[in-house]
């Protein structure tokens, strides 16, 4: 590539150094050669600073540590602070990139005005990986307010990021839904690649702490309180689907109709669904797997 700006790439992790060394040979193994690797440990307790002092000592990556867990927000923004690259992105530590990702989302950045840029997603599950690619193409405001169709991970220019004050530590989840919604408000419109260029392994227990239900439903309630005013009618009605399928509330036909928008028809009904006919469910996710998958 011509145009071969610094790229940052940041992983928070704690206590999880063997997967986080799978996600380093995936950073290492890119086709983009100008890439600083930024990991952004929170205070693990396990081996992580000895088995990566080889690429410490070497200049491979930068580390930089909370000797206090913070949570990852305040991990990321430790490597938002001191990242050099005029491009940033970022990878959860259990994660991998395909070998073009980061070439591929720079190219995509540098051919229109976008705020930020996602890439479709390979999900890998204990039954086979399944492509996502619902929400490609360009991503407004308004259709962000309705769901998070930018999923966990975009690249952006850094000085965007630190413009924004990176991800909000207070957020117990929904930090990269509020943290794009904050992107697109202040710098405009996203695009999402249909391109699988990220694999997000859920074929394994190590459960990722934004899970928890309690703490997304708590999370859910800051991010409608922090964003409820850039919503109208139908925003409000997407929200109100997600907070009954995080509270696992009645979802019932007349709830369906009177939900249901344009916007959230695929969620709204999926939702319905799953609630409602569960061997129905059993059924779709069969032919998921069945006909979806790598």
């Amino acid at each position: 590539m011509a145009n071969n700006k610094l790229v940052t790439v940041y992983i928070a992790t704690h206590n999880r150094i063997d997967l986080l060394l799978r996600a380093v040979d995936s950073v290492f193994n890119q086709s983009y050669s100008n890439i600083e690797l930024i990991i952004a440990d929170d205070g693990s307790t396990d081996e992580t600073y000895e088995r990566l002092q080889p690429y410490i000592d070497n200049e491979q990556i930068v580390y930089v540590k909370s000797e206090v867990p913070k949570g990852a927000c305040a991990a990321r923004n430790l490597a938002i602070q001191i990242a050099k690259g005029y491009y940033i992105t970022g990878m959860d530590d259990d994660d991998v990139m395909t070998s073009n990702r980061v070439s591929h989302l720079v190219s995509e950045f540098e051919k229109g005005c976008f705020s930020c840029i996602a890439s479709s997603i390979t999900e890998r599950t204990p039954q086979g990986d399944i492509t996502r690619t619902s929400g490609a193409g360009v991503i407004s405001l308004d259709k962000l307010l309705h769901h998070n169709l930018l999923g966990n991970q975009v690249l952006t220019k850094t000085d965007y990021l630190k413009q924004i004050n990176g991800f909000d530590p207070n957020m117990p989840a929904f930090q990269d839904y509020d943290t794009w919604v904050r992107l697109v408000q202040r710098f405009g419109l996203a695009y999402k690649s249909s391109i699988a260029s990220y694999i997000w392994f859920t074929d394994h227990n190590l459960g990722r702490i934004s899970e928890s239900p309690i703490r997304r439903v708590n999370a859910f309630n800051l991010f409608y309180q922090k964003h409820s005013y850039l919503m109208n009618k139908d925003h409000k009605a997407s929200m109100e689907i997600l907070r009954k399928k995080l509270t696992k509330e009645h979802f019932g036909a007349v709830d369906f109709v009177r939900l249901t928008n344009r916007q959230n028809i695929k969620y709204s009904l999926s939702l319905f669904i799953n609630l409602n006919f569960k061997p129905f469910k059993y059924l779709l996710d069969w032919f998921r797997v069945k006909f979806f998958k790598k």
